[in-house]
This record gives structure tokens, C-alpha cells and sequence, in this order.
């Protein structure tokens, strides 16, 4: 999984976010690190709703109706935890070294 899906899941699981919400906030959790330029970001978001790790969210609210807004599903969650867990045993056999 590329770092940036890990984010958007990661950012994805506090609630459904619009394609622009998600920019700033995976930037912001990243502190920078991660920067997904908008034209990329729907790339992105494209292959995780194929995949499954994704879906799109209706909301009740119409005052953002031109916004899709997207949400974690519960393969993505699942997906999410497993790349944690092996993304720390690689942090903790680099430390261990």
C-alpha cells in the first residue's frame, strides 16, 4: 500500500471527508510529508474505491452537494490495521538492529 492510501484511510477513519478535506488533513497528519496534489488525489481515491478500501458517502446536508464526500469501508479498516502492524514490526526490527 502507497503511504499516501495508508493516510487517507488513516484520515478516513474519523469520518467521511470530501476530496479537498482530505488534502489538508493528510498533509496536516503528516506534517507535510505527505503532500497529494488535487489532481492526483481523485487517481488515488479511484483506485481505493475499486479496490474496496473506500466508499462513497451520502450526506443529508445539501449545502455541499457539489462535494463527494468518501468513507472508510470495513475491508479498509481491516487493510489499515494490517499495514500498521507490519509497518511497526519493520520500525521494531530496525530498532532492534
Amino acid at each position: 500500500m502507497k503511504p499516501a492510501e495508508l493516510f487517507v484511510l488513516a484520515v478516513l477513519r474519523s469520518g467521511p471527508l470530501h476530496g479537498y478535506g482530505l488534502v489538508q488533513e493528510v498533509a496536516a497528519r503528516s506534517r507535510g510529508r505527505i503532500q497529494i496534489r488535487p489532481g492526483n488525489l481523485y487517481r488515488v481515491l479511484d483506485r481505493m474505491l475499486e479496490r474496496g478500501l473506500i466508499e462513497l458517502y451520502e450526506r443529508a446536508s445539501t449545502e455541499d452537494e457539489r462535494r463527494t464526500y468518501y468513507r472508510i469501508t470495513q475491508f479498509g479498516r481491516r487493510t489499515a490495521q494490517e499495514e500498521a502492524r507490519l509497518l511497526a514490526g519493520v520500525i521494531d526490527e530496525l530498532l532492534a538492529t
